[in-house]
């Protein structure tokens, strides 16, 4: 099962079958390696969107009667079926986002369908939850009808944390995948509906963001939207759905900081922040794009990130040799540029390291370019690039580091170098983020995971990001007497 190339007209996804879309307009996506259009890909209009909520509500009052094991079984027998198409997968999400094939299976495929298994291994526990209080018991029931747009950045794990978890709670879905990347999508739906997912329960509408997307946000019959991309949209999706009184999940991504505290870990934390950085070419969310080092420490550092950028490789994500890849349009690519051009004119920054990119031939390639910040309200310290682009901070004390730290509107993750528990614990508890890892420690991808300030709220992953398409139901027992 291959992913649709050329050009898509049936790209409405409606009760289990591709259909025309009423639309008469179309997205273009991109190779991202070479700029040459791969698809163009049918918009749907307010009036399908319709259609797809109207189907997502007749089919959700039935998912829900279903019981929670047949619906995390359906959850998980997709990503089995997801497991086989993973080389179709690979293909398509390299071409679309430009990922490098030394990343593209453990980074894209990978973790989209951990998420999806984790999420079957949380569901059951988290949907049967019941709590006495009292006469009362608590019991969970769907959240109802799903509106959830996602981003390009990650086009199967983007939208298996949210799918995936909303089908598990017992919810219909209208989906909205990014106009970038929507071509992975497909095989997703196409996998749920083998899987035994019922017809309508998940339905996909490709468009626009300020077209599509604004219908999915503020339409009357979405009982709760999940959204994930920039701050300035999450904003518009809040006011949409606001309208209708109808609760929002947002994750709207971060500036998220790497802070070394102790002396001997410099290098290392050198080395992982460059790779969390640069990885999938700087277009993660959560990519650490801050470290801050001791100031009597950053001559040390200097000399790590250029022997790191001696041993990065730009260039065609299907080469085995590539370690950072393209940006997935040249709209990204023009904006990481131009983060380049304002860092280059910004008093206080100065570049450490950048790779030459004048021998790559078209594509959307940005430089991966570390820079030295002394000035904390430099652009390029406060702005999301989303780019391949490292900020390094001096700090003079711990307190001057989670000054630092804390000196963004965002407030996603971050990581606290030090091996002292003590002093990890104390350092991360005063970060307004939504999750501190320690030093190296791996990521647990079922731990809760969000953020606060301008990064959003609400949270994805395990049984926290299934709470969230849930809602709890007070059971009042027993009879009035005087």
């Amino acid at each position: 099962m291959a992913s649709p190339r050329g050009v898509v007209e049936d790209s409405l996804w409606l009760d289990n079958a591709r259909v025309v879309p009423s639309g008469t307009s179309y997205a273009s996506v991109d190779d991202s390696a070479t700029g040459e259009e791969i698809a163009k890909v049918r918009s749907a209009t307010t009036e399908d969107v319709d259609r797809a909520f109207d189907s997502a509500a007749r089919a959700q009052k039935r998912w829900a009667d279903v019981s929670p094991a047949d619906r995390v079984a359906v959850v998980a027998k997709a990503a089995d079926l997801l497991e086989g198409m993973a080389e179709d997968l690979a293909t398509t999400i390299q071409a679309e986002v430009g990922t490098v094939a030394s990343q593209v299976h453990g980074m894209q495929v990978g973790l989209g369908l951990s998420a999806i298994r984790l999420t079957a291994g949380a569901a059951l526990a988290t949907v049967t939850e019941r709590e006495r209080i009292g006469a009362s018991e608590v019991v969970q029931e769907p959240a109802g009808v799903v509106g959830a747009i996602t981003p390009w950045n990650y086009p199967l794990f983007q939208v298996a944390l949210k799918v995936a978890p909303a089908i598990a709670a017992g919810c219909g879905v209208v989906l909205k995948p990014a106009e970038v990347a929507p071509l992975t999508t497909f095989l997703v739906a196409e996998a749920f509906a083998e899987a035994g997912l019922p017809a309508g329960v998940l339905n996909v509408v490709c468009g626009s963001g300020s077209g599509v997307g604004s219908a999915i946000a503020g339409h009357a019959r979405a009982d709760f939207v999940s959204f994930t991309g920039s701050v300035a949209t999450g904003r518009q999706v809040a006011r949409s759905a606001a309208q209708w009184g109808t609760r929002t999940s947002l994750e709207l991504g971060g500036k998220s900081a790497a802070i070394v505290l102790d002396d001997d870990m410099v290098r290392a934390a050198v080395r992982h922040t460059i790779a969390s950085c640069f990885a999938n070419a700087g277009q993660t969310c959560a990519a650490l794009s801050r470290l801050i080092v001791p100031r009597h420490l950053l001559e040390e550092a200097e000399d790590e990130v250029s022997e790191v950028m001696a041993q990065v490789v730009v260039g065609d994500p299907a080469a085995a040799t590539s370690t950072v890849g393209p940006l997935a349009s040249q709209a990204q690519r023009n904006a990481v540029v131009e983060h380049l051009r304002v860092a280059g004119e910004t008093a206080g920054v100065r570049t450490v390291a950048s790779k030459d990119i004048s021998h790559l031939g078209p594509g959307w390639y940005a430089p991966p370019t570390v820079v030295v910040a002394e000035a904390p309200g430099a652009p390029i310290v406060q702005e999301e690039v989303f780019g391949p682009v490292l900020a390094i901070q001096p700090a003079d004390d711990e307190e001057h580091a989670i000054e630092l730290a804390e000196g963004t509107r965002f407030g996603l993750i971050a990581r606290v170098w030090t091996d002292d528990d003590v002093r990890f614990e104390r350092v991360a508890r005063r970060l307004r983020v939504g999750g501190v890892i320690q030093s190296d420690a791996p990521t647990a991808w079922d731990a809760p995971f969000g953020g606060v300030k301008h990064s959003g709220y609400g949270r994805e992953r395990g049984g926290y990001g299934v709470e969230e398409y849930l809602v709890p139901k007070s059971l009042q027992r027993g009879r009035f007497t005087e």
